[in-house]
Order: structure tokens, then C-alpha cells, then sequence
């Protein structure tokens, strides 16, 4: 089945979410720059903190004054600003422009001779799709760092990204701690509230699944009919949030005793001191995304310049250590503490307790899952 054009994707339901949602996930304006108007190229300014020094070693001289990257916003990009867009322009001379997050608005320009955008924050499954349906985006410039958590397929399509999970998170105040999502499923055991996705919703239906009993290696294909009767089950449970604030506010004041959202939020929640805690047993891993190119970006030199920086062990192991995703980069994983390990998706240990998605199977079912989900959320 081809993946595109659909209707719609998973990614463009969170999108609305994301850019829809106020307060800490509220989206900067729908262009902002910032960085340095100035072009230089091949620098030789010194890397910052979040860079080796000879990071533009290998750099063209960039005449791009500035580099469009579509993102979502919020906390995460607020951060990824800060700690990684103006160390990069201190080194490049380009500055990155801030665009708001549009699946369909990208596909309609991937093969445009003068796209708006030159890079997107993709899951690995979008490229995967894209590849699968004949449209595949633009190749990385050959002096790119690859990155080699990502399968060698995608390599030469994919730079800069992460990896994620979504994980069981609970309160403490419960008696007892869960750990299965059959646990998540057992309200008289534990009592309670589930906080659910209704827009952010990947791996719902492999955790309804994976509670129904089905090994973790026979979870694909998936069976969606089994799964929406397993999350029927517990629908009258469910208090869906729309956004990932929401959810942790549902944890906060103890509206719900358990959620399933993303390992990042949960961290969060902790670190607010929270009385909360999550596990990475069983948690759903989607191990790899890419900031990903049209195939003929205006901007080409910067915007690889971009890729090649983001892809660095030292910049991966910081969004690591600041927004809790897991690297791309196996070397980035050497520079993070056990500590840090403990929390990261893509740590070794963490891998071998999850579901490690199938991401060319979601790639070429992305339309029908999204509508069978939405489907059943509105039923």
C-alpha cells in the first residue's frame, strides 16, 4: 500500500496538536530567526561547547545566509535554539528560520524546484514511507557524518535526528508498582484513571497488544482488530489529552494514576518532583528519525551544514543530556554518564527491555492507522 499522498498522517494529527496547544508548548512565530545575517563559509571560528572544534572541518564555504527548518516548536525547540541553531550559526555564519511543523505542506514541495523549507523534523518511519512510495528525499551531501544507529538503507536520506519511547508512567501513590502494560489494563488492581493520547497517539496499538498477551515478535503485522477490542476494554478508563502538557498535567494534580506518553514528559514530571515514575519495560521505541531534506533545498549548503553538525557524538549526547532523546550516534553514547544512560531510549540496556517499532511496516500502513484510530476515538 503507498504511503503518499494520504489523507492525512500521524504526524499531521500531532501537528495540529502541537501548534494548537498554549502555554509551554505554545509555537514561536511562524518564521523566527535567529543567529547572524552574515555569510561566511568553511569558518574558522571555533566549535562551541556542543561541537568538536574542527566541526566545519570538512564544510564547503556556505554561502546560504540562512537555513528553514520545520519543527514543532515549544519547550524542545526552545532548547534545540539555544543549545544547538546559534552554536551552529556562530560557526556557519547562516542562521536557522523557524518553521511551523506541516506534513502535507512538506510533501507538496519535495519536489519543488525552490521549496520554502529545507529540512523537517521527520520520524524515521515518514522517510521510510516516502522511499517505499517512489518520492524519496533529498540525499545528504557526501561530507554529511551518517548516522549509524540508523539502518544503512536510510543513511544517505537521514542526519541529525533521534530516537524515543513511549513508555508506562504511573503514580507512586499507588500501592504497588505496575509493570506491564497488562497492569495499565487492570483498573481493579489499580485503581484509577488512564491518561491516554488522543493526537500524539504512536504505539497504541502495539501496547493494547502487548497487554492483550501477543509477543513482542509477533506484534507485526499488526492485528487492529484485536487491538481496538483490547483498548475498548478500557475506554471508559480513558481520559484522553490532546497534548503531552496536558497529559503531565493530568499526572500532576492526580487526575489520573497512570499514562502512557513519552519517557521525555516523564523525566520531566520527576525532575518537578512529582510523585511519579516510569519504566522502558515494554515501552514502545521508535529508534531512529531524521531531519530530513526536500530534494532540492534552496538553502543546500546550509542546511547539510546543519545535518553534518547535529550528527556530531558531542551534540547528540547533549539533546540527549537536555530534552532525554536517544542518539542516533553510537560514539554519542559514550559520552553520556550511566546516570544519563539510565534515561536515555537508545541506551543499550533500554533497547533490550523494549518493542523496537517496525518502521517500514509503519511507513506503509501510516494511513490506516491513523484512521482507524481516529475512528475509534470518535466512536
Amino acid at each position: 500500500m503507498s504511503r503518499s499522498p494520504v489523507p492525512f498522517s500521524r504526524r499531521q494529527i500531532i501537528s495540529r496538536a502541537f501548534w494548537a496547544a498554549g502555554g509551554a508548548l505554545a509555537a514561536p512565530a511562524l518564521l523566527t530567526a535567529c543567529g547572524s545575517e552574515s555569510a561566511t563559509g568553511g569558518s574558522s571560528k571555533p566549535g562551541s561547547k556542543s561541537a568538536p572544534a574542527d566541526v566545519d572541518a570538512k564544510w564547503p564555504r556556505i554561502r546560504s545566509r540562512q537555513v528553514v527548518v520545520s519543527g514543532f516548536g515549544g519547550e524542545t525547540y526552545e532548547i534545540r535554539q539555544k543549545e544547538c541553531f546559534d552554536p551552529y550559526s556562530e560557526v556557519a555564519g547562516a542562521r536557522v528560520v523557524q518553521a511551523a511543523w506541516d506534513y502535507g505542506k512538506f510533501l507538496s514541495m519535495l519536489e519543488s524546484s525552490s521549496p520554502e523549507w529545507d529540512l523537517i523534523d521527520f520520524d524515521g518511519y515518514s522517510v521510510a514511507g516516502l522511499i517505499a512510495s517512489g518520492k524519496a528525499p533529498g540525499k545528504l551531501a557526501d561530507w554529511v557524518r551518517r548516522c549509524d544507529l540508523v539502518p544503512k538503507a536510510y543513511q544517505d536520506y537521514c542526519a541529525g535526528g533521534y530516537a524515543w519511547s513511549q513508555v508506562l508512567g504511573w503514580s507512586t501513590k499507588l500501592d504497588s508498582a505496575p509493570t506491564s502494560w497488562a497492569d495499565f489494563f487492570d483498573t481493579k488492581k489499580f485503581p484509577g484513571k488512564r491518561a491516554f493520547p488522543k493526537s500524539l497517539y504512536m504505539g497504541v496499538f502495539e501496547l493494547a497488544l502487548l497487554a492483550d498477551g501477543v509477543p513482542k515478535d509477533k506484534i507485526y503485522p499488526l492485528d487492529f482488530e484485536r487491538a481496538i477490542a483490547k483498548l475498548n476494554e478500557l475506554k471508559p478508563h480513558m481520559v484522553f489529552y490532546d497534548t503531552y502538557a496536558q497529559g503531565q498535567q493530568y499526572m500532576a494534580q492526580g487526575s489520573t494514576s497512570m499514562i502512557a506518553t513519552s519517557s521525555a514528559r516523564m523525566i520531566q514530571l520527576k525532575n518537578d518532583g512529582k510523585p511519579v515514575d516510569f519504566t522502558f519495560q515494554d515501552a514502545m521505541l521508535y529508534p531512529w528519525s531524521s531531519f530530513t531534506m526536500p530534494q532540492k533545498p534552496q538553502h543546500a549548503d546550509a542546511a547539510n551544514a546543519l545535518l553534518d553538525y547535529m550528527s556530531t557524538p558531542e551534540q547528540q549526547a547533549l539533546m540527549s543530556k537536555k530534552i532525554y532523546l536517544g542518539p542516533v550516534v553510537s560514539k554519542a553514547l559514550d559520552l553520556l554518564s550511566d546516570k544519563e544512560l539510565a534515561l536515555t531510549p537508545s541506551a543499550p540496556d533500554n533497547v533490550a527491555k523494549q518493542l523496537s517499532v517496525d518502521v517500514e511496516y509503519l511507513g506503509k500502513t501510516d494511513a490506516e492507522y491513523v484512521e482507524k484510530f481516529t475512528n475509534w476515538v470518535g466512536a
